[in-house]
């Protein structure tokens, strides 16, 4: 930390590292608790007494306050993702800025290393993961090999499309949209031609690289933490991915001619049905590019939420779906944070790929589908059925989190 008491010009300084901090996990998928305390850690820990933080889904106001000096600046986040990895390396940083290992130069230049570091995980790898994710998917909707490998190969597609049109920067919606129309599209001729027996099912489970499960899950955790603002604004983007990808499935099925459902079956006996939610948190978690010694711990927790969930309703047949939701977001956070405390890494690397087998992906598409048809009773029912069980499995994460969460355990904050 500075020993000087800082100038109007280094006061500043301080803030244009702090908030390229902040900048650099909202760009990759942390949320505004996290943006606000790192960018306060940063400031502080380079001399700054005091900042006032809010954080947006878009940008970033802070007020940095040292003796009688204060500036205030904004900054404006104009893309966003998921990389772990990238909010793992600025999280340590933050800890070597306590510690008083690096000036402020040498801060500013760690950051942009880390802004400018490719994934972990390459393009092939990611592609090959996230058709091994989808694959088990369609195991765990009750499908057979067939209805993997056709969802495996139509999602690793969607996915080299998706990387392609990232390169060349295309909107979000835009890319989703053509990215529906290519996975859903080979799903369902591979599912017609190899003779399946529930097309839906390989349909369904070959577009479920799209699901916009950070969003669903954090919009109503935000919401949960009183922070109306980003929930509202996440929330909305969420159900534009949704409405977009239901729309580039019905644009298929139109084409088509066919008149299907996205249906899934019983999953497989309890024990085959962990190790493919295991599987398939290995392969989003490669998507999320988590730092690679955090991959393992990733597929225990993605495994272990399932098996709560699914456990929960053999044990108790009685439990509601989304009592069931919400034991599981319990337990994903109950065993992430002693994970993040032992490779003090933050509690998102293990709770984000975690979740995301129990977010209820094709609940979502098949309201929009059921909506576009005009059928409003079923299209209602589906909706709400898709708002209580992300609900519940955002209580279930917030409430772990808000009881398990100590000031001695810094990282997990």
């Amino acid at each position: 930390m500075d020993a000087h008491r800082l100038d109007n010009q280094e006061l500043g300084e301080v803030l244009a590292v702090a908030l390229r901090a902040g900048q650099i996990m909202l760009e990759n998928g942390a949320n505004m608790a996290r943006v606000e305390e790192t960018v306060t850690r940063f400031g502080t820990a380079l001399g700054a007494e005091r900042l006032d933080v809010f954080a947006t889904p878009t940008g970033i106001v802070t007020t940095a306050i040292a003796q009688e000096l204060h500036r205030t600046r904004i900054v404006r986040v104009l893309k966003t993702g998921i990389d772990l990895n990238r909010v793992a390396a600025v999280n340590s940083l933050a800890e070597r800025a306590s510690s008083g290992e690096l000036n402020r130069a040498q801060l500013r230049d760690a950051l942009e290393q880390i802004a400018r570091a490719p994934r972990r995980f390459g393009d092939v790898l990611t592609v090959l993961a996230v058709g091994m994710g989808c694959a088990c998917f369609a195991l765990l909707f009750g499908g057979n090999a067939i209805d993997a490998g056709v969802a495996g190969v139509a999602s690793s597609a969607g996915q080299a499309l998706r990387e392609w049109l990232g390169r060349l920067q295309m909107g979000r919606l835009a890319m989703t949209f053509l990215v529906t129309l290519l996975a859903a599209g080979l799903g369902l001729v591979g599912a017609r031609v190899l003779g399946t027996p529930e097309p839906g099912l390989a349909l369904a489970a070959s577009v479920l690289l799209l699901v916009p499960g950070v969003l669903m899950v954090s919009s109503v955790a935000d919401l949960f933490r009183g922070d109306t603002l980003s929930g509202l604004s996440r929330a909305t983007s969420a159900v534009l991915v949704v409405a977009v990808v239901g729309a580039g499935l019905y644009v298929v099925l139109l084409v088509s001619g066919l008149d299907l459902a996205l249906s899934t079956n019983a999953p497989p006996p309890l024990v085959l049905a962990i190790l493919f939610a295991l599987a398939a948190t290995v392969g989003f978690a490669v998507l999320f590019d988590v730092p690679r010694r955090a991959l393992l711990p990733c597929a225990l927790v993605g495994a272990v939420g399932y098996a709560v969930r699914g456990g929960s309703v053999l044990l108790a047949p009685a439990l509601p779906p989304e009592g069931a939701m919400f034991l599981a977001g319990f337990a994903i956070v109950l065993l992430s944070e002693p994970i993040s405390y032992a490779l003090r890494m933050p509690t998102s690397i293990f709770v984000i790929p975690g979740f995301i087998p129990l977010v209820p992906g094709v609940l979502a598409f098949r309201t929009v589908l059921e909506l576009a048809a005009q059928d409003y009773t079923a299209g209602t029912a589906t909706l709400v059925q898709t708002a209580l069980r992300v609900g519940a499995l955002a209580a279930g994460i917030g409430t772990s989190q808000a009881l398990t969460r100590r000031k001695w355990w810094p990282i997990t904050r």
